[in-house]
């Protein structure tokens, strides 16, 4: 089943094309199920991850993002397609979503103007901004995290460290506190062949996984940062279930998106 770290209406969308099976666990995240972590980690604090940042809508963590600027925060496009800015907050600078920190109301969303999901239900293109209508404070809980250049690769079998709230296994619950785990990035195109039933990976997307399966991102990580050597990879997008082995966790390649990111958020 693909997770998608996306949502119901993805599933809607692809049930308009009557030959297509779309994964059904799609690895982006749901938005309309506020749970999930990550799997095969462990508890981690907000002042090893300052960027992390818990998307939430009426109090309930739906999403992950990260800060990229005072008044900005980098998610998933399809974290941004289930609520409208006025519903939407950001709790900054705390390691449980639901206290500690600060929260941010949501001034206005940037979402990718190509931002789609295809007739597998996969999303393309998934990437967003949220500018908030307060800065945020800096402190050893709350920075902004460098991001990677345009077109500048990511090294197969480097560590990528992901971190969120997520489902701790496919289907389970939110975990109260952050927190992480390591995964090696694989190269494009074995992911895309692991993914080959649904049609690869689309172009500006990156996988991180291990061979054996066991750790990964899960349902409520969704646009949370992939970091490498401490800047920005990768944002969590999709995946086929949680942590399966043969099946990588999916994200949207920051290099791929960097020159979109610099002219909405000048970073």
């Amino acid at each position: 089943m693909v997770r998608l770290i996306v949502a119901a209406f993805i599933f809607g969308l692809a049930a308009g094309h009557e030959n297509v099976h779309p994964p059904k666990s799609i690895i982006g995240i749901n938005p309309f199920t506020p749970q999930g972590r990550i799997v095969g980690g462990r508890e981690t604090s907000i002042e090893e991850h300052p960027w992390q940042v818990s998307l939430q809508f009426l109090g309930f963590h739906f999403c992950g993002g990260s800060i990229i600027s005072q008044d900005t925060i980098l998610t998933a496009g399809h974290c941004t397609v289930s609520y409208p800015a006025s519903m939407m907050s950001v709790r900054v600078g705390s390691s449980r979503t639901a206290d500690g920190g600060a929260l941010h109301d949501v001034h206005e969303i940037v979402r990718h103007e190509n931002f789609k999901t295809n007739i597998y239900g996969i999303p393309e293109n998934d990437v967003a901004l949220l500018k908030l209508k307060s800065s945020i404070d800096l402190s050893k809980t709350t920075q902004p995290i460098p991001l990677f250049d345009l077109k500048e690769e990511v090294t197969e079998g480097v560590l990528s460290t992901i971190s969120g709230w997520g489902a701790t296994r496919e289907g389970g619950n939110a975990p109260a506190v952050l927190r992480t785990v390591d995964v090696p990035i694989v190269t494009k195109a074995e992911c895309s062949k692991a993914y080959e039933s649904w049609g690869g990976i689309p172009e500006g997307q990156i996988c991180a996984a291990y061979p054996t399966g066991g750790k990964d991102t899960c349902q409520g990580d969704s646009g949370g940062p992939l970091v490498v050597a401490g800047r920005q990879a990768g944002i969590v997008s999709w995946g086929n279930g949680c942590a399966r082995q043969g099946y990588p966790g999916v994200y949207t390649e920051i290099a791929a998106v960097r020159e979109w990111i610099n002219e909405h958020a000048n970073v």
